[in-house]
């Protein structure tokens, strides 16, 4: 991106509307193909569908209520998805675990990843130029993460992140309102959300003044409020809040399988120094005096994102709101501990809603939606193969645990290694064009 001004609003169109939609018809049909065939079973079979079920398509509150193996941990919006994949599956007379009912647990996410094409196509055109909205439309078409994600895993990320990049939309589109209310969104759907906050408010202060930020965040409040009325008033409030409250230490790890240094410490630990697994990987664990790892990530976390907010106040254009918005979720996949594998997936979202403005951008871009897919896409295989092991007597004879585990872990490590240098890459560049650089007014 052109981080110290906003881009050209040059004549060219970029890549045609057919093209669009052909490249967002051509990821939802390969979606739709996928959907059934591949994914997550504990995710989408132990728990989203078991959850759905218990709502019998028209109660979400029932989801809270009842109580399952593993009871819903996901704020009030997945509910609301989770009812409505099982009223369809209903009404279609759908076996509750079949190849339909996973298509209908996913279609949310993979519309929400074809909605991204037509947000940048049309939401960018204002602030950045119609070529630079298409080429970003483009890239979201493309986007490796989004199809692993949502066709193959079966999770909610996807959906997560275009409410976020439709906040950030807003934002550039001088709408700080509608801004808030997607972020609030966002947060019904995943807690991840918060890791934007920061950087959102302040480039809202610094634009439009510390009034709007006030609006914008009450406007996040009601779309939350509204969202969740129905759980209170069913009884459900607390199962409710615990999706928020019970989100952190859920896997008190140092890394729950996000492919960072904390994951090569955890193999250089258990491989090298011969800790057992579950001793190597806890990150309660002291790590330089009396200060444990969980605490020294959270540190390093509260760190980068005053320099991403200081960088914000410094410079608040269109494109350093976008760069500072992706590095808030790489910096959450990188520094602090007990982060998830997917969780990298609105980093790589983010970058592509400005990298065609240069090489070096779209190179990162690149080399960002590729280890944010591979991240998901390697853990996917080792789960569905451990399935599998369990699952089929034939498979558990036939199938040897370390014959797969060890190149998904070698290749884990260099996934790992490609993040970190990755992420080295990009906090220069913001450093050294955003932070350190002279001010306009200087």
């Amino acid at each position: 991106m052109k981080i110290l001004c906003d881009p050209d609003h040059g004549e060219a169109a970029g890549p045609s509307r057919g093209a669009l939609v052909l490249a967002a018809a051509a990821g939802l049909g390969l979606g739709l193909a996928l959907a059934p065939r591949v994914f997550h079973n504990y995710d989408v079979v132990d728990c989203f569908l078991t959850w759905a079920r218990a709502s019998a398509g028209q109660r979400p509150w029932d989801i809270y209520l009842t109580d399952f193996k593993t009871n819903c941990d996901y704020p009030p919006l997945v509910p609301y998805l989770l009812t409505l994949a099982e009223a369809a599956r209903r009404a279609l007379r759908a076996p509750e675990t079949g190849g339909r009912a996973i298509v209908l647990l996913k279609l949310p996410n993979l519309l929400a990843w074809i909605a991204a094409v037509p947000l940048c196509a049309l939401g960018l055109r204002a602030p950045f130029g119609q070529a630079a909205a298409r080429e970003a439309a483009l890239l979201a078409a493309l986007s490796f993460p989004f199809l692993v994600n949502a066709a193959a895993w079966g999770q909610f990320d996807v959906l997560l992140t275009v409410l976020l990049m439709a906040a950030v939309v807003a934002l550039l589109r001088e709408r700080p309102m509608l801004a808030g209310g997607l972020v609030g969104a966002a947060l019904a759907t995943k807690l991840l959300a918060v890791v934007a906050f920061p950087v959102l408010a302040l480039w809202t202060w610094r634009r439009f003044g510390p009034a709007r930020v006030v609006l914008a965040a009450v406007a996040g409040l009601a779309v939350v409020t509204l969202l969740a009325l129905p759980y209170l008033m069913a009884g459900a409030g607390d199962r409710m809040r615990q999706a928020y409250s019970g989100a952190v230490n859920y896997y008190p790890l140092r890394s729950a399988e996000a492919y960072n240094g904390w994951y090569l410490l955890d193999r250089f630990d258990i491989a090298v120094r011969g800790l057992p697994a579950a001793e190597a990987r806890i990150d309660s664990r002291r790590m330089v005096g009396p200060v444990t790892f969980r605490e020294a990530g959270l540190a390093a976390f509260a760190a980068y994102v005053l320099m991403l907010g200081w960088g914000v106040v410094r410079r608040p254009t269109g494109p350093v709101l976008v760069f500072a918005a992706a590095l808030s979720f790489f910096g959450f996949f990188m520094l602090p501990t007990q982060v998830h594998q997917r969780y990298l997936v609105p980093a790589a979202a983010m970058l592509g809603l400005t990298a065609a403005a240069s090489a070096r951008d779209l190179a990162l871009w690149a080399g960002v939606s590729l280890t944010a897919g591979l991240n998901q896409a390697l853990d996917l295989a080792r789960a569905m193969l451990d399935h599998a092991v369990r699952a089929d007597a034939a498979a558990a004879a036939t199938v040897s645990v370390p014959g797969y585990r060890g190149p998904i872990r070698i290749a884990a490590c260099v996934v790992a290694v490609v993040n970190i240098a990755l992420f080295l890459w990009a906090t220069r560049v913001y450093w050294r064009e955003v932070v350190a650089a002279p001010a306009p007014h200087e």
